[in-house]
């Protein structure tokens, strides 16, 4: 069988009782990790859990080498690690070494000071991420109900790293409502996997290829040859905010546009992500037709039209000039 083991390194005594309560049920240990693995056997062990306490200067290998090698000198037989916890059997049960005892009691009464600078520093770092995903909304990270969940995932996850670290300072200062905040944290946890896996299958069952229509922009109405059967599909996406068609073409002389048309809930959905759209190409030369219409020089090849009529707003892209092609693309969309 399996068993979660996730214990802080306050609980070390916890887990130590929860070896030794599975051993004398006959199920012991054959893999040790966060995740470990028991078997059931006829060997009873009694289980001593130790923590490595290093000096700084110390390398890790031989601090551990070190520890096993005092313990061992004790009678104690290794038997694995987990993190910092160094698990160790006896036949019989043993107490452990007074100095040992001192040093870990000592080790533990600065913890509370370190969990909770790593608690803040965390809370900082939350708020930062907060400001990334909230301010920086681009229409693209909505077009499906997936990728709503997927952008919003991180505020879920720097959540469910704050409740861990509070978890830590309240087993630090040894409160004893330290259980009911790891229940809330496996619990966030899960959400926080479903809400991933559910956001990457919504957002590809999301996204379909539809054959064209007469209401797809193409190289024909800029009286340019089509290569329709090349490109005889168009991506369409749907989301709770937005529904959104687009096409890519390109002709056997050269020229390819790309156009996107995106269908808002509201008009003040679609005012907030056009003004939104349009400040991605403040540092480009523009032309500005009307309010509602704008025409951007991206590069010395590509010319983009933004456009906006009601809830709908169309972005269009050519590698050839739209400067006298912009009426068409109007009234193509009327």
């Amino acid at each position: 069988m399996y068993k979660l083991l996730d214990y802080d390194i306050t609980e070390y005594k916890q887990l130590e009782n929860t070896l030794n309560e599975l051993s004398k049920q006959g199920y012991n240990p054959t893999s040790l990790g966060k995740i470990s693995r028991f078997e059931k056997n006829e060997k009873h062990y009694y289980f001593h859990v130790g923590l490595l306490i290093k000096k700084p200067a110390t390398p890790k290998r031989k601090a551990l080498h070190d520890f096993i090698n005092e313990y061992e000198k004790q009678m104690f037989d290794y038997y694995g690690k987990i993190g910092k916890f160094i698990i160790f059997t006896t036949d019989n049960k043993r107490a452990l070494p007074k100095e040992r005892q001192k040093e870990i009691d000592e080790y533990l009464s600065t913890r509370k000071i370190s969990v909770t600078t790593y608690f803040v520093l965390w809370i900082f770092f939350s708020f930062f991420v907060a400001q990334l995903v909230l301010q920086k909304n681009q229409i693209q990270e909505f077009l499906t109900n997936g990728s709503i969940l997927i952008h919003y995932l991180p505020l879920l996850l720097f959540a469910t790293i704050l409740i861990r670290c509070l978890y830590k300072i309240v087993l630090a200062c040894q409160k004893s409502f330290g259980k009911i905040i790891k229940h809330i944290f496996y619990a966030m946890t899960i959400v926080t996997c479903v809400v991933a896996i559910l956001g990457c299958i919504l957002d590809i069952t999301d996204r379909k290829d539809i054959p064209l229509n007469q209401n797809i922009l193409t190289l024909q109405t800029f009286d340019k040859e089509t290569n329709l059967k090349k490109y005889p599909n168009y991506k369409y996406t749907k989301s709770f905010i937005v529904e959104s068609t687009s096409y890519f073409e390109e002709n056997n002389q050269g020229n390819l546009m790309y156009s996107k048309d995106y269908c808002f809930k509201s008009t003040d959905k679609t005012n907030t992500f056009f003004k939104r759209y349009l400040k991605t190409y403040d540092d480009v030369p523009v032309i500005k037709i009307d309010k509602n219409t704008y025409l951007f020089k991206l590069d010395t090849s590509y010319d983009t039209l933004l456009y906006k009529k009601e809830n709908h707003f169309y972005f269009v892209s050519a590698n050839f000039s739209l400067k006298n092609d912009y009426q068409n693309i109007i009234e193509f969309y009327k």
